[in-house]
């Protein structure tokens, strides 16, 4: 349920998004969530060239989709773990009248990559290592899944098709099997584009 029911700018900013959300949720959006800027760069990159449908893991309430999706006209799927987020991220793609993105609830493990063209990554495992940082207790998290999620990642990766985009925002990048070359990165390199060989 979004946080307020005054009517809102559609207007995709920081602080248009950012008032939509619950308290809790305002405070961790710096750590947890892709700032629009660098999301508008991200979904540039993975959709130059030809039409395509991009995967979002860890989706969270659907930034990166809704930002991707106002500024093209390619879909954006999210898969989002926790069950709460993810209605959150569709209550806030129809605020925003979004018809090419949608957030599903689920787990890696159940996504087939065959589905997607590109793929989003904004270090979707790592709370599995900072227990101290959760963003809230609906979902168990464990240092040993982060290993799983990366392996199974990497894994689904390497059987996508030649060509096949990837974006990666912070992280340590193991979820990446070798066959996709880094073609681009932003200069503090937070931000990189692979391509499948």
């Amino acid at each position: 349920m979004l946080k307020t029911k005054r009517k809102n700018k559609l207007e995709l900013t920081e602080e248009n998004f950012n008032r939509l959300l619950p308290e809790y949720l305002q405070r961790a959006s710096k750590i947890y969530f892709t700032p629009i800027h660098i999301a508008r760069i991200a979904a540039q990159w993975l959709t130059e060239g030809r039409r395509n449908c991009v995967l979002d893991i860890g989706a969270g309430v659907g930034k990166f989709c809704i930002t991707g999706a106002i500024n093209s006209n390619d879909f954006f799927c999210g898969i989002e773990y926790r069950p709460s987020l993810a209605g959150l991220a569709n209550d806030l793609i129809s605020h925003f009248k979004i018809k090419n993105a949608v957030v599903q609830n689920g787990n890696v493990t159940e996504v087939d990559f065959a589905n997607f063209d590109a793929f989003y990554f904004y270090n979707p495992f790592y709370e599995n290592l900072e227990f101290a940082k959760q963003l809230n207790n609906e979902v168990k998290l464990a240092g040993e899944l982060y290993g799983n999620y990366s392996t199974i990642t990497r894994n689904k990766l390497e059987m996508t098709k030649t060509g096949t985009r990837l974006v990666t925002y912070h992280g340590n990048n193991f979820e990446i099997p070798e066959s996709f070359q880094k073609i681009k990165e932003t200069e503090d390199r937070f931000l990189k584009l692979w391509v499948r060989k």
